[in-house]
């Protein structure tokens, strides 16, 4: 006949969620505080128990979070977020948003600002052409950018952006405004 289950500590309780998916410090703590069974002496040690293992890396959750919602079409206003929400710190999300956090650069020193400019923008182009065929429905070009311009802010990308990809898109697809009036 089997035993019944011994009292969890902290860190046993911290460990199944971690094996579930990846979390943030901040998370893992909410997440324990929440089930009221911990004192928060315990929660602390438990977290720091698993930094100290290598078990808790927010760097590492910033990245893979940025890259997600890179791949997904998402700015950086839009990843900034939620990051945020996580819990992450500041300084690690501008980094997951810069892409500095993996330490590998296979260029030529350049301005790193500028490069991540040239990237927001090439996402904000790919993201318009995956949402073209629904834009392209609009007949009026005037409405059919300002809808272009609202989805990419709307995702997260700067207005700058989201202006030089519509005008990219539209130039691309023939439907540039030629009766400006």
């Amino acid at each position: 006949m089997p035993q019944p289950p011994a009292t969890k500590t902290a860190l046993t309780v911290a460990v199944d969620i971690l094996a579930r998916r990846l979390v943030s410090r901040h998370e893992l703590r909410t997440k324990l505080a929440a089930k009221k069974l911990f004192p928060p002496g315990e929660i602390d040690a438990a977290i720091a128990t698993l930094t100290k293992m290598g078990a808790l890396h927010d760097d590492y959750l910033a990245s893979d979070v940025a890259r997600s919602y890179r791949s997904r079409g998402y700015g950086p206003a839009r990843i900034r977020m939620a990051l945020k929400k996580r819990g992450i710190a500041p300084e690690l999300i501008e980094q997951a948003i810069e892409g500095t956090d993996d330490g590998f650069s296979f260029s030529t020193p350049r301005d790193e600002a500028a490069d991540a400019r040239d990237e927001d923008a090439e996402n904000a182009f790919s993201a318009l052409r995956r949402k073209a065929p629904q834009l392209l429905r609009e007949p009026d070009i005037r409405k059919r950018k300002a809808k272009a311009v609202r989805f990419l802010v709307g995702r997260g990308f700067s207005y700058e952006d989201s202006i030089g990809a519509t005008d990219r898109w539209l130039r691309e697809n023939g439907a540039e405004e030629d009766d400006e009036s």
